[in-house]
């Protein structure tokens, strides 16, 4: 008799036992309309949950959007700084690896332009020069309208004498006259030039007009030469 109550009592216990209820969503919204602000207390468990859950994501989304997003700008800019830091150490670490070579590059490029300097005459000749162009325009069947020596522009190194030549003839003798002028003994360089037809025909090969700028050089240096010519002259005219 025992056994049997103990047997019956343990199936209405079983029987007595209430399946777990699942969630609904429906209800748990409705839960949120009939809360009592006043009494925080009577609160569903799972409304006090979710409400916590949004106030710490809230306080880490303040978080994140004040000191630690402003951390990382920080610590954006620190890198990119770094890494133009290093690039310039880099670069000068590599010049200060091969000081010794541009240090002698430096000096062999400053004997080769006072080399130079030295090539250049102490005298302009510019009597001499224009007989050389005269001559070389003579050889190439050009006829000269104008050779004009223009005042002498100085440099740091040097002094220029600008030439200005203005000409007539055929394409083929301004060529011919153009290698001429490189083929004298003196440095001539040839800059701005214009060549134009004044009187355009078929019948025959047109004249054509050539304005051409061109420079010689010499060094600053006074020629001693010149020097006791002046003092000679001085001299006889006393």
């Amino acid at each position: 008799m025992k056994l049997s109550r103990k047997k019956s009592l343990i199936k209405t216990r079983k029987t007595a036992v209430t399946p777990k209820k699942q969630f609904d969503l429906n209800e748990f919204r409705r839960s949120f309309e009939s809360l009592d602000s006043e009494n925080y207390g009577s609160w569903p468990l799972s409304v006090k949950i979710t409400v916590i859950g949004l106030i710490i994501v809230f306080i880490a989304a303040l978080a994140w959007a004040l000191p630690i997003s402003s951390k990382i700008d920080e610590i954006s800019a620190a890198e990119s700084q770094q890494q133009t830091l290093l690039e310039s150490y880099r670069e000068k670490e590599s010049r200060a690896r091969h000081l010794k070579a541009y240090q002698a590059q430096v000096i062999q490029m400053e004997t080769e332009f006072n080399t130079l300097l030295d090539q250049l005459p102490k005298d302009t000749r510019v009597s001499e020069l224009v007989e050389g162009i005269n001559m070389t325009g003579v050889g190439s069947n050009i006829r000269f309208q104008d050779i004009s020596v223009e005042p002498e522009i100085e440099n740091e190194f040097f002094i220029e004498q600008p030439i200005r030549i203005a000409a007539l003839g055929e394409y083929h003798q301004f060529g011919s006259f153009i290698s001429g002028l490189a083929a004298l003994p003196r440095i001539i360089t040839m800059h701005d030039f214009e060549v134009s037809n004044p009187q355009p025909t078929l019948d025959v090969l047109p004249e054509l007009n050539l304005v051409l700028q061109t420079k010689t050089y010499r060094s600053k240096e006074a020629a001693p030469e010149d020097e006791t010519g002046a003092a000679t002259d001085n001299a006889g005219g006393n």
